[in-house]
């Protein structure tokens, strides 16, 4: 396809969207009679987005010269849709105002009904359960590693690329190009476009500016290096002040979460930990073990802590870290908290250290159309079509949270995103954000990771054994994505 906005001319885009926030803060008409469904067949169709996320690949959308069948529109009309997500509170409460707004504007007469499954786990556990059950759902919201698990496992998930190719109900060439090439192919497995990206959200690192000031710190850290001489200093004058409450605090609150893993990982360098035919996971590396030697070292001396409780944004607003590491979707509740205990400190969000670039790494939820009827899975995609309109996504944007997932939306939320400069920051990194491993085996993988991870912290384990934590890594991850059929 021709015409698409090159790279350079996205890239320009955003970092112009992102100066004018910073600056204000500190389908072809007509209907067919039938809409075409899944098809197999393929044509040399191949569309580039922008953004290219590293040693990925586009996919080809192909729609299909001759459809297996087709639906008549007269069959949409009535059709009772069940669209399962994560969300709770305002989140999900917005979602009732989208789906009750879908259903009455929709000109096909499709009938979408909300469940909310309250978490991610708890809507895998019902997609995975008994497709009898009068709940189970033909439209969901999850993260790209659970559509892509889906997709291997069973067939569960559908894939898009004919409906998304389609000239009358698909996304136009310049829709697709909107969306960042390390979003969009989160979502990707053997050419299949299972998902559109939803919401993404990174992984940062809150930092107190104003108390790295009067520590000496006038930049914050560029390098690991950087980060452990100030994440040293301030637990230093936490153990030597006044106050014997605050001793062993003042560093960074140790996150062992798998992304957070992941995304130190990255910032050390790594590469190639996904690699064979099947893909397979190779965390055994002598970065790996320099990675977990680092973190180590600032536990060992005290320059990085655990906390008792999960309140890290407390402990922040009251000088009890000068670092710790939280998503994008809790910055308005560091702000909160913050005026809440009447903190007056400056601080703001960071990529990871690297020294070269900035280091962030996204992963999020995606849309995903589960396998049904011919007409069911038709009505959930124009439903998904929808909800992914530019101005649809500004408004989820704007509740829940996170990075823009086109550049249409993010100018369409840029009112929400003048009221807090550190979100408004986070746009510039975007051109180059790493993904999460983009297959199906992330679902276990983290997991296991963030276990390794977490052993190799604890006093008690040698950092002689560091080697064979690792390799037990490596072979609990197969080992348990074989329990799992992977």
């Amino acid at each position: 396809m021709q015409n698409r906005p090159p790279t350079q001319q996205w890239i320009t885009m955003l970092l112009v969207l992102t100066a004018v926030i910073l600056a204000t803060a500190c389908q072809p008409t007509g209907e067919p009679p039938v809409v075409p469904t899944d098809s197999t067949s393929q044509v040399e169709t191949s569309v580039e987005l922008t953004q290219p996320a590293p040693e990925s690949t586009p996919t080809s959308l192909a729609p299909s010269a001759t459809p297996a069948y087709l639906v008549p529109l007269a069959e949409l009309n009535g059709q009772k849709i069940i669209f399962s997500h994560p969300w709770s509170g305002e989140t999900a409460d917005l979602i009732d105002q989208m789906v009750d707004s879908f259903n009455q504007s929709n000109e096909w007469g499709i009938h979408i009904m909300v469940r909310r499954a309250g978490s991610s786990m708890a809507l895998a556990d019902r997609v995975e359960g008994d497709k009898l059950n009068a709940d189970y759902p033909q439209v969901v919201v999850a993260p790209s590693e659970h559509l892509l698990s889906w997709l291997e496992n069973g067939g569960l998930v559908r894939p898009l690329n004919d409906l998304i190719a389609d000239p009358y109900f698909g996304l136009t060439e310049q829709q697709r190009a909107d969306f960042p090439l390390v979003f969009w192919q989160q979502d990707q497995a053997g050419g299949s476009q299972v998902g559109i990206p939803a919401l993404r959200d990174i992984p940062g690192i809150f930092y107190n500016t104003t108390w790295a000031a009067e520590l000496g710190f006038t930049e914050p850290p560029a390098t690991a290096d950087d980060f452990k001489t100030q994440a040293c200093a301030a637990a230093f004058v936490n153990g030597h002040d006044r106050f014997a409450a605050n001793d062993g605090t003042g560093g960074w609150i140790v996150n062992t979460d798998g992304l957070v893993v992941y995304s130190w990982l990255k910032s050390f360098g790594l590469e190639g930990e996904l690699a064979g035919n099947p893909l397979q996971f190779h965390f055994d590396q002598p970065v790996t073990q320099t990675t977990f030697s680092f973190v180590r070292s600032l536990v060992d001396e005290g320059c990085a802590w655990f906390s008792r409780t999960t309140a890290s944004n407390e402990y922040f607003a009251n000088r009890q870290a000068l670092f710790y590491t939280g998503n994008l979707t809790d910055l308005a509740l560091q702000a909160k908290t913050n005026s809440r205990l009447e903190s007056q400190d400056s601080w703001t969000i960071l990529p990871f250290p690297d020294g070269n670039r900035p280091v962030t790494v996204a992963s999020g939820l995606s849309y995903g159309v589960l396998r049904s009827s011919a007409a069911q899975e038709t009505a959930a995609w124009l439903f998904v079509r929808w909800m992914s309109q530019p101005e649809n996504s500004a408004r989820l944007l704007a509740v829940g949270g996170g990075l823009p997932v086109s550049t249409a939306a993010a100018e369409l939320a840029r009112t929400q995103m003048d009221s807090n400069p550190q979100w408004a920051l986070t746009l510039q990194w975007i051109p180059t954000m790493q993904s999460a491993p983009p297959v199906a085996g992330w679902r276990i993988a983290r997991f296991v990771l963030q276990d390794a991870f977490w052993q190799s912290l604890q006093s008690y384990v040698p950092v002689e054994d560091f080697p064979s934590i690792l390799e037990q890594l490596d072979a609990t991850i197969v080992e348990v994505q074989a329990q799992q059929g992977q």
